[in-house]
């Protein structure tokens, strides 16, 4: 591949409702002997608030005797490798009223009690099988507090009202949690670049055979595809089938009033500019669909004649350089949701989301870019007061999207697969003569994501 820059461009639960109805005897407050008892917690709680305890402790004294007997090997284990001398973590947490505070690798976190017994994986509150929930959250009490709480050899143990015996793993709560997400480090994280980062690193191209054949190779595409938001395949047959081989591999294809599969050139079949031999600035695809395609797949299979290169601009790369120069553009273009649309004679849709969609939490990590001039609608979302602004921020990020330093442009060849992640990288192509002629599809991102969650590529 040769990439360069051009200046000039067992069998599921059937009684589940018991099984609810089960719970909720527990979850709430209702049997009078265990009201008792968590009347006398709550005091002990409000008098205490906040005290301090470690692995050893817990709210009662004798909280030994409600581990399970695993539970107190466990606690021997540890003393048996104290006397050894081995390092054994010590995990401090604090009580208060209504959770949780506790410190782990590093991370405070705060469990609200509801959520930890909403949370529950032991005995009959978790289907392992089906991994389905099987508390009814609407039914936990919205005061519940742990009746005991003990951490032992990396297990936070808590009793409830009900006697119900809870256990989670603390790596489980530091990779569950939203402050331990803030924390933990994510096992791929995307490399924003421009050209001249680009330049320094491998080419992301796999072997066609090689791909098809072992799924490790599947894995390091993937790999590939979330770290620089694209990927190349290399060495395919020029047909539609292997096109569609090349696909399918990762996931099912999503299909469109486009069809399961298209192959395009300039004869204006679609009201596109796709089908034209015009240039194509930097933008992503199908912004007026609610949820854009994830992943998009072009083959050049033929081209006579000049020009048609493609363009790559890594999107997230240009908005965090926005968030960084224009914190208030960042806001507003993630804020703010705007239209897009694609009109034909028998086909009308919209679709309607901020320019710049970001993760939930307080990372406020990107998860999504709509870019696309040409396809976005009247601008009816954004009202007189802000409109100055939303411009402002869009011409300062189309700014950064067509800096020539962001633009790398390759010349496809016939055999060479071009996958781009469409929320993330924007594509477009130079104006060309001749007959070009380029298969592709379209492929749904939370498809192409459990594939890599189940190749453990993220």
């Amino acid at each position: 591949m040769h990439l360069r820059s051009l200046a000039s461009f067992p069998g599921r639960i059937s009684q589940s409702l018991s099984v609810s109805r089960k719970h909720s005897a527990g979850l709430l407050t209702t049997q009078s002997t265990h009201a008792r008892n968590v009347q006398t917690s709550t005091k002990l709680l409000k008098v205490k608030r906040a005290q301090l305890l470690t692995p050893a402790q817990s709210v009662h004294p004798s909280s030994s005797s409600s581990l399970s007997t695993s539970t107190r090997a466990k606690s021997s284990s540890r003393t048996e490798e104290k006397a050894r001398g081995v390092s054994v973590s010590v995990t401090k947490f604090l009580q208060h009223e209504d959770h949780l505070q506790l410190e782990y690798k590093g991370a405070k976190l705060k469990l609200n009690y509801v959520w930890l017994r909403d949370h529950c994986r032991t005995g009959d509150s978790f289907n392992h099988q089906t991994q389905q929930r099987m508390v009814d959250s609407a039914l936990i009490d919205p005061n519940i507090q742990p009746l005991n709480v003990a951490i032992d050899d990396g297990t936070l143990y808590i009793t409830w009202p009900d006697g119900h015996q809870s256990e989670y793993d603390l790596e489980w709560l530091l990779s569950n949690t939203y402050e331990g997400k803030q924390h933990i480090q994510r096992t791929l994280e995307p490399l924003l670049w421009d050209v001249e980062t680009l330049s320094a690193s491998p080419s992301p191209s796999i072997s066609y055979q090689d791909y098809l054949a072992d799924d490790g190779q599947l894995a390091n595409l993937l790999r590939n595809l979330l770290k620089y938001g694209f990927a190349f395949v290399e060495d395919a047959p020029v047909t539609v089938e292997a096109t569609l081989a090349a696909a399918e591999r990762i996931c099912q294809i999503r299909e469109t009033f486009y069809g399961r599969f298209w192959c395009f050139t300039s004869d204006l079949e679609r009201q596109d500019t796709a089908y034209t031999a015009e240039a194509l600035g930097a933008h992503t695809d199908t912004t007026y669909l609610n949820e854009p395609s994830g992943v998009q797949v072009f083959h050049k299979m033929e081209h006579v004649g000049e020009g048609g290169d493609t363009l790559l601009v890594d999107g997230f790369h240009a908005a965090e350089r926005l968030r960084r120069d224009d914190p208030e553009g960042f806001d507003i273009l993630s804020s703010v949701s705007v239209p897009h649309h694609y009109l034909e004679p028998a086909v009308h849709t919209t679709g309607v989301g901020p320019v710049l969609e970001v993760e939930p939490g307080a990372t406020k990590d990107l998860k999504l870019i709509r870019y696309n001039i040409h396809d976005r609608a009247c601008l009816d979302t954004v009202p007189m007061e802000d409109v100055g602004r939303w411009y402002a921020a869009l011409r300062n990020l189309t700014r950064y999207i067509r800096d020539p330093a962001s633009e790398y442009w390759v010349k496809l060849k016939p055999g060479q697969i071009l996958l781009t992640y469409n929320w993330r990288v924007l594509h477009g192509r130079s104006a060309f003569t001749g007959r070009r002629r380029v298969a592709g599809c379209y492929l749904p991102r939370d498809d192409v994501i459990s594939r890599a969650r189940v190749l453990k590529v993220i």
